[in-house]
């Protein structure tokens, strides 16, 4: 792994779209009921021009991102190692040879974090809801975010990509 300038700028640009982007839906943002719009930017570590700068941008974007949430030092870190686990998935799935990989590596991401973050931060650590309730209420978000909105960003940037060429 050998980042260049363009891929430290990436991951400049990626996380400071992920921070700034998540504090400003901070409603939605955090909580039970959560719809984390910017981890659809975890899905760019699927295509090949975004890969490890994605990883380190969505990773240290969370981390600037949690340091305004509710709850504090273990949002950072948990929330940090979901977006970081969920990335590395993503980009490891997108080197698979199986068919419809982006719904799959969209959903594994999704359930990673409904599980490290619903699970983890709401249930275990401040029990905020029933377990079935935190893991539910996160994948639903991560759902919406990931799954419809990352899908729709993947593919448009995909398109920007070819047409280039």
């Amino acid at each position: 792994m050998n980042l260049k300038l363009r891929d430290l700028a990436l991951v400049a640009l990626i996380s400071s779209i992920y921070a700034i982007g998540t504090v400003l839906i901070a409603p939605i943002s955090y909580g039970i009921v959560q719809a984390r719009l910017t981890d659809s930017l975890i899905l760019l570590s699927y295509l090949p021009e975004f890969g490890w700068s994605a990883v380190f941008g969505v990773t240290l974007g969370n981390i600037i991102a949690n340091f305004f949430s509710p709850y504090g030092l273990p949002d950072i870190v948990l929330g940090t190692l979901a977006n970081l686990v969920a990335s590395l998935s993503v980009m490891y799935i997108s080197k698979l040879k199986v068919k419809q990989k982006i719904v799959i590596a969209a959903l594994v991401a999704s359930v990673e974090i409904a599980l490290i973050v619903g699970i983890g931060l709401l249930y275990i650590i401040y029990s905020v809801a029933s377990i079935e309730l935190a893991f539910f209420s996160v994948f639903v978000g991560e759902l919406i975010s990931v799954v419809l909105v990352g899908i729709i960003l993947i593919k448009a940037i995909s398109n920007i990509f070819r047409m280039s060429k």
